[in-house]
């Protein structure tokens, strides 16, 4: 289990290669990680202001536990499921504090073989239940994809 420097490392190396894939306007010189229950970031929209950011990694827990123990050389078998609608939910139903809009960012590391069209098409519906955020994305392959955003009273 990764520590939680490391993982907070990782995340702003996640979150800085989203905003430069996507060429979305957040200033990367801002960007600070939070602990909980405060999202994992908070940076600034060049103009919305200060955004935070919750990050989730859509992973296969077999593939990810394969991954970490297999050896080289030989054919290996393994059944695995898309795991991205349990993920996401999970976050869904959490709280958090925060004075800022919160935006959730699923990522994609190469532990989950769910191409990302599928990850949009099944995660896409839980955002019609109530929850903190106001947009959701998914960063996989190096690609940025808009999920879902709040829509804005008439």
């Amino acid at each position: 289990m990764r520590s939680e420097h490391t993982k907070g490392k990782n995340e702003i190396e996640v979150f800085r290669a989203f905003v430069s894939a996507g060429n979305l306007p957040y200033d990367l010189s801002a960007v600070e990680k939070r602990v909980p229950p405060q999202p994992d970031i908070v940076c600034v929209h060049e103009s919305d202001g200060p955004i935070a950011f919750e990050l989730v990694e859509i992973c296969d827990p077999r593939l990810a536990e394969f991954n970490a123990t297999v050896k080289e050389g030989g054919a290996y078998y393994m059944r695995t499921a898309d795991p991205s609608a349990k993920i996401v939910q999970k976050k869904l139903s959490r709280k958090y504090q925060t004075d800022y809009p919160i935006e959730l960012l699923c990522y994609t590391a190469g532990r989950v073989v769910s191409p990302a069209n599928f990850i949009i098409s099944t995660i896409r519906p839980l955002f019609r239940a109530r929850h903190a955020f106001c947009r959701a994305w998914l960063f996989s392959r190096g690609r940025v994809h808009e999920v879902w955003k709040a829509q804005l009273p008439l």
